[in-house]
């Protein structure tokens, strides 16, 4: 009787871990290689980076995002970040940093404008292009955007490194909005 109850009460915690880690992986959907979706009662977000896995060696990272919360949100600049395989937050590049690093930028977006993918089919509501946190001169930039159930905000999130090129591993994409929080796994080869 003793070790049989020991055995039954091991199966059980790790019936309970496996059943988290089940919760935990369905909250997460991979699309393909570099197209990953993260669901939650209070937001569905898809982040796109065909481009990005194989080139992160300057020092820019783009990841196209879309974004949907259940109920009306403004989500704000500095609630998204990027979490480095090191645990380190990397915030989206300012403005400022754009504009000056525009030279690499163009050819960033020239050569990765063959890898982008519509990100309609994954949302009920077609993306709207309302996420401008970048924008070259004569255009507005914005520092926050809407979203709620009837209206899916889209657009590109740059980051910067510090160290002039991002090393291969796992990284995070953040979305840190009281209402709408989401994580999404980002692999650089």
């Amino acid at each position: 009787r003793g070790p049989m109850s020991r055995i039954t009460i091991a199966a059980l915690c790790l019936g309970f871990l496996s059943g988290s880690e089940f919760v935990s992986a369905q909250r997460v959907k991979q699309w393909g290689n570099a197209i990953v979706e993260f669901r939650s009662a209070d937001v569905k977000a898809v982040a796109a980076y065909e481009y990005s896995p194989r080139n992160h060696s300057g020092e820019w990272v783009l990841v196209e995002v879309g974004i949907q919360s259940k109920d009306r949100i403004a989500i704000e600049r500095d609630q998204i970040s990027l979490l480095t395989p090191g645990e380190r937050m990397i915030p989206l590049a300012s403005q400022r940093e754009f504009l000056d690093g525009h030279l690499m930028l163009n050819g960033l977006l020239q050569n990765a404008s063959v890898w982008r993918r519509p990100l309609d089919s994954y949302f009920n509501v077609r993306p709207q292009p309302t996420i401008r946190f970048f924008s070259y001169p004569g255009k507005n930039v914005h520092n926050s955007f809407v979203t709620n159930p009837d209206e899916t905000a889209a657009g590109d999130l740059f980051f910067k490194s510090a160290g002039g090129g991002w090393q291969s591993g796992s990284y995070r994409l953040m979305v840190d909005h009281p209402d709408a929080k989401a994580e999404l796994p980002i692999e650089l080869e």
